[in-house]
C-alpha cells in the first residue's frame, strides 16, 4: 500500500494533511480541496487487495443520502487505486468512550443506527447489509448525532489481525452467519448492532478470541431488564429468533425511553400540584386523540384550564393547525377551542407548562404496546381506548390476560351496545364504557357529558352501570369469534 506525503495534491484539487486512518487494503487522509477551501476525507483503497461486491459499487456509494452517512464528494481512480473522497467528520469513535456513556445515551445512539440502518434495508430495490458494524465504524459528533463510516470498503479477514476483516466483517462482532453458516440479510445488521451494544455497556473488546458474549448480567449487573431484554434478542444465533427487521428494535428501544419519560412526566407534573390524566390506544387509528381531545374540551367547558401533550410523534397536533387557519402556532405549542395543545416531547414543554397553573393535563399516548406497565409507580387515571373489531382481538387479548390493571377506565369505541354487553359479562371487576357516537371532539354530546361524568366521579348514570358476570377465560375471545352470538352461559 503506498504512502502518500503530506503536501501532495491529488487530481489538481485536494491537497494532502496527514494520515487518519489505516486498515488492512485502505488509507484515509485528510485533505483540503483547495478550490472550494473544504476538509474532506480521502480514503485511498487497493485494487489489487480489495474484494469488491455490492457495497463497493462507486454508483450505489454515490446515492447513498442520509444524515448519519458521510457524502461522498466525488470518486476517482487509477490502475492500482480506487480514491473515495468522502464528508470529513470531527468526533470520537465509540470504541474510545466505552464505559464513558450512561445507558439512556447508549439508547439514543442505537436509535440512531437503528434509523440509518433502516435506509439501508429498505431504501433500494435489493436491501444493502452493512456488515461491519463495530464501534470504531461508529462517529459520535459534539453535538450528540452518529455518523456511520467505512461505507462500500469490505476488509479482507486476517487472523494475525483482529482489527481487520475478511468479506463479511470483524471477528466478535460479526453475526454466526457471516463466517459460512448462512446467508446474510438484515437481521445480520441487527445482530452486529446487539453486539455494539454490548460492547458499549461492558467496555470489553470482543474482537479477540474466544468472541464468546458472556452474560450480560454477569458483568454489568445495574443494566436495566427491559434493554438486556433488548440486546439478548439481537444477538440469538439463530436469525429467526433475532428482531426480524431494524424498525421492531427500534419499537423495542424506544419502550424503553418511553417507560422513563412516563415517569418523569408523572413524577414532575404531580409533584407540582397537577392533575394528570392519560389516555393510551389498545390498537392503532383507534380514537385515542380523538377521545383526548373530547375530555380536554369536557373540562374546559367545566371552567378548568386544560392542556393536551402529545405523548408520542405522531404529527397529529400539526395536522390539526394545518386544518385551522386561524390557529396561531408557536413552537412549543398552540391554543385551540381554549385548550392549550403541546407538540410531543419538546424539551420546552416542562418549562412552558411549568409556567402556568393547569388545572388539569392530558396525555395522549396514543397506541401503546405495553400499556400495562409504565404507569403503576405514582397516582393516575389512565384511560384506555378499545376496540371489538375482528382484527384488534389479537392486542386485547394479548393484554386481558396478562394481569390488566383494573384501576384503568376501558373505554369501548367504534362498538354497538350488544356487543359492549357481551364484553361487560365477562370483564368483571373492570371499569368500562361504551363510548357514544360523537364525531366533532369540539362539541360534546349529552351521551358522552354523561360518560365522563361517571368517569371522573360525576353523576352516574344508571344504564351504564354493567352486569356483573363470571370470569370466564377465552369468554370474551369466544364471543367476539362467534360474532357474539346470544347464546346464553350456563
Amino acid at each position: 500500500m503506498i504512502a502518500i506525503e503530506s503536501g501532495v495534491c491529488l487530481f489538481q484539487r485536494y491537497n494532502i494533511i496527514k494520515p487518519i486512518g489505516k486498515g488492512g487494503s485502505s488509507i484515509v487522509y485528510l485533505a483540503k480541496n483547495i478550490k472550494v477551501g473544504n476538509l474532506v476525507a480521502i480514503k485511498v483503497v487497493s485494487k489489487k487487495e480489495q474484494k469488491f461486491d455490492l457495497l463497493t459499487e462507486k454508483d450505489i456509494l454515490k446515492e447513498l443520502r442520509h444524515p448519519a452517512i458521510p457524502v461522498i464528494m466525488d470518486v476517482e481512480e487509477d490502475e492500482e487505486y480506487l480514491y473515495l473522497i468522502e464528508e470529513y467528520i470531527e468526533g470520537i469513535a465509540l470504541s474510545r468512550l466505552k464505559l464513558q456513556l450512561e445507558e439512556k445515551e447508549i439508547i439514543q445512539i442505537m436509535l440512531q443506527l437503528c434509523d440509518v440502518l433502516t435506509y439501508l434495508h429498505t431504501s433500494f430495490q435489493v436491501p444493502i447489509i452493512y456488515r461491519d458494524l463495530k464501534p470504531s465504524n461508529i462517529i459520535r459528533m459534539d453535538n450528540g448525532h452518529i455518523k456511520l463510516i467505512d461505507f462500500g470498503i469490505a476488509k479482507k479477514y486476517q487472523a494475525n489481525n483482529v482489527d481487520d476483516t475478511s468479506a463479511y466483517g470483524t471477528r466478535g462482532y460479526a453475526a454466526p452467519e457471516q463466517f459460512g453458516q448462512d446467508k446474510a440479510d438484515v437481521r445480520t445488521d441487527i445482530f452486529a448492532l446487539g453486539v455494539c451494544m454490548y460492547d458499549m455497556l461492558t467496555g470489553k473488546n470482543l474482537s479477540t478470541p474466544p468472541y464468546k458474549l458472556k452474560p450480560i448480567r454477569e458483568i454489568d449487573p445495574t443494566i436495566s431488564n427491559k434493554l438486556e431484554e433488548v440486546l439478548n434478542k439481537c444477538i440469538i444465533n439463530m436469525p429467526s429468533g433475532r428482531y426480524q427487521s431494524t424498525k421492531y428494535l427500534e419499537e423495542a428501544l424506544r419502550e424503553i425511553g418511553r417507560e422513563d419519560r412516563r415517569r418523569q412526566d408523572y413524577e414532575t407534573f404531580m409533584a407540582q400540584g397537577h392533575k394528570v390524566i392519560t389516555c393510551i390506544g389498545m390498537n392503532r387509528r383507534i380514537g385515542t386523540t380523538h377521545v383526548t381531545i373530547m375530555m380536554a374540551n369536557y373540562f374546559q367547558k367545566q371552567g378548568k384550564k386544560v392542556a393536551i401533550i402529545e405523548g408520542q410523534s405522531s404529527e397529529t397536533f400539526s395536522k390539526v393547525v394545518m386544518m385551522h387557519e386561524d390557529i396561531k402556532e408557536n413552537r412549543h405549542m398552540f391554543e385551540l377551542e381554549n385548550v392549550d395543545y403541546y407538540f410531543h416531547h419538546n424539551k420546552n414543554n416542562y418549562i412552558n407548562i411549568m409556567k402556568k397553573s393547569y388545572d388539569l393535563i392530558l396525555i395522549d399516548y396514543g397506541y401503546e404496546m405495553y400499556l400495562d406497565k409504565p404507569f403503576n409507580t405514582v397516582g393516575k387515571e389512565v384511560i384506555v381506548i378499545c376496540g371489538s373489531k375482528d382484527w384488534e382481538l389479537d392486542e386485547f387479548e394479548n393484554y386481558y390476560y396478562n394481569n390488566p390493571d383494573k384501576t384503568f377506565h376501558y373505554c369501548f369505541n367504534f362498538t354497538d351496545e350488544e356487543v359492549f354487553e357481551e364484553i361487560s359479562e365477562s370483564m368483571e371487576g373492570f371499569k368500562k364504557y361504551l363510548l357514544p357516537y360523537n364525531p366533532n371532539p369540539y362539541k360534546i354530546k349529552k351521551e358522552s357529558i354523561k360518560m365522563f361524568e361517571e368517569i371522573f366521579g360525576g353523576e352516574t348514570n344508571p344504564k351504564r352501570i354493567v352486569k356483573r358476570g363470571i370470569y370466564e377465560k377465552n369468554g370474551i375471545i369466544k364471543k367476539i369469534t362467534k360474532k357474539f352470538s346470544k347464546q346464553k352461559k350456563t
